[in-house]
This record gives structure tokens, sequence and C-alpha cells, in this order.
């Protein structure tokens, strides 16, 4: 993976887009440093890792609503996860600062989508 410029970070990590070299495709890549991980999981496998890499293991591609977690590493101060980065793409958050108000097809769209998603 090549590593670019960062999209955005708070209080859990920061996000990089990125490329996966092997076939050229976008990725987003997030650092989460250890010292800020809440919540610890176990893999089947026995091995603890942050919650986030638990939760994303189980959903694995069984939803095309979520962003799919492709690879990660265990770095000695942080853990790198690797995920979908579609195109084009933006999150909830800014999405919802862009729109001052949200139409009843808009809305439900979005809604459709988080109840897919659970």
């Amino acid at each position: 993976y090549q590593l670019g410029p960062q999209l955005g970070s708070g209080g859990f990590g920061t996000v990089f887009s990125g490329t996966r070299l092997s076939d050229g495709s976008p990725v987003a890549i997030k650092r989460i440093f250890r010292k800020k991980v809440l919540q610890w999981g176990e893999l089947p496998d026995g091995t603890r890792v942050p919650m986030e890499i638990v939760l994303l293991e189980k959903v694995g591609s069984g939803c095309h609503n979520i962003v799919q977690l492709l690879d990660w590493f265990e770095l000695p101060e942080c853990f790198m996860l690797v995920m979908e980065r579609p195109e084009p793409s933006q999150d909830l958050y800014h999405f919802l600062l862009e729109e001052e108000f949200l139409g009843e097809e808009m809305a439900r769209w979005l809604f459709c989508q988080v109840l897919e998603a659970v």
C-alpha cells in the first residue's frame, strides 16, 4: 500500500487516502494509536485487537452499505486498518454539514442505507 494525504482525523484515529499497489485501487488507511483504543476484543484465533477490527471482521462482505476492511497491520505504537474507499465518497457528518435541509426523498435514501447496514 502507498500512503497518501490525510483525509480526516478524530478522537479514534487518523484516516489517509492510499493506493493498493497490486492493482491501483483506492483505499482508506486508518491509523489507531494503542493509547487511544477504548475497547479491545479478541479474534477467533485469540489475537487481541481494537474492537473496531473485531466488528469489521464480523460484518465481512455481508453488506454493501458498510465500508469493508480489506487488511490490517499491528505496529508497535498503532494499528493500521486498510479499508475500501469508494469514489466518490463522503462521510455522513460532512454530507449533513453541506445540506442545510434534507428533503423527504434524501432522508428516506439515507435511512434506508442505515437500516440495511444494521
